[in-house]
């Protein structure tokens, strides 16, 4: 019982301590990149960067690939 105890306890703080990056400043660097924080999935068009602030959230960053071909077509990318 305390060795499940024990693991249920290092479970929950781990994820929590990252200890790299200041809580924050993760969600700053993905609007840097021109990028948006997602819940789990990004759009189409987009593909996945970091992981943002938030413990399930991803920087979803517009995918450059498919800018080029827009412009290369003389669409606009609004």
């Amino acid at each position: 019982m305390k060795v499940l105890f024990l693991f249920t306890l290092l479970f929950c703080l781990v994820p929590l301590n990252s200890g790299d990056i200041p809580p924050g400043i993760r969600d700053v660097i993905c609007l840097m990149q021109h990028g948006t924080c997602r819940l789990f999935f990004c759009h189409s068009g987009e593909k996945k960067s970091e992981i943002c602030s938030d413990p399930w959230n991803r920087c979803c960053v517009p995918n450059t690939e498919e800018k080029k071909k827009l412009k290369m077509n003389g669409g606009s990318s609004t």
